[in-house]
């Protein structure tokens, strides 16, 4: 015999499954949800870096650049990063700059590149993720990747991994 109310509760927990299961495979298989921002300007924010130093988007204009929001606690985040060094290194002498915005504490940071050297800026990003979902990143979705052309206006927005063979081919068309 089936108790009142448990049909509703089987209904509400399978609409919640599957929203979980979209959101996750959107974040794994690396959607690109933009979600409306591509071709919007660029919001300028200023972070400290790994010496507190703050530092703006506004520094970089005129060039290409790509804005990763990552944190050292998340595989895909990792995962994309050697791909990101290779990238900045081939396109350094187009004006391409990468800048890792990580959503992390200083010190997880500067142990993480003991172990992972990046040769690009990296910043620390507020935890609350105020200047992410400035780009549109309302659910936090780590990684989450911004791609700005040179005169400032959105490109290319990922949420999840951006595969080296994709960012590579949008990096080529902007330049």
């Amino acid at each position: 015999m089936q108790r009142p109310g448990s049909s509703l509760l089987l209904v509400a927990a399978a609409i919640v499954a599957a929203t979980v299961g979209f959101y996750a495979q959107r974040h794994i298989a690396g959607g690109r949800g933009d979600d409306g921002f591509t071709g919007r300007t660029r919001v300028d924010f200023t972070l400290p870096d790994l010496e507190q130093r703050p530092r703006s988007l506004s520094e970089f204009d005129g060039r290409v650049v790509v804005v990763n929001f990552w944190a050292t606690w998340c595989p895909p985040c990792r995962e994309e990063i050697p791909d990101f060094v290779k990238l900045q290194a081939k396109y350094a002498a187009s004006n391409v700059q990468f800048i890792g915005v990580a959503m992390d504490r200083v010190d997880a940071v500067r142990e993480f590149l003991k172990r992972t050297p990046i040769n690009y800026l990296v910043l620390v990003g507020d935890e609350t993720g105020t200047i992410t979902r400035q780009y549109g990143n309302e659910m936090a979705v780590l990684p989450y990747t911004v791609v700005i052309d040179r005169s400032g206006r959105i490109a290319a927005v990922r949420r999840g991994l951006f595969r080296h063979d994709d960012l590579d081919e949008t990096l080529r068309a902007l330049l």
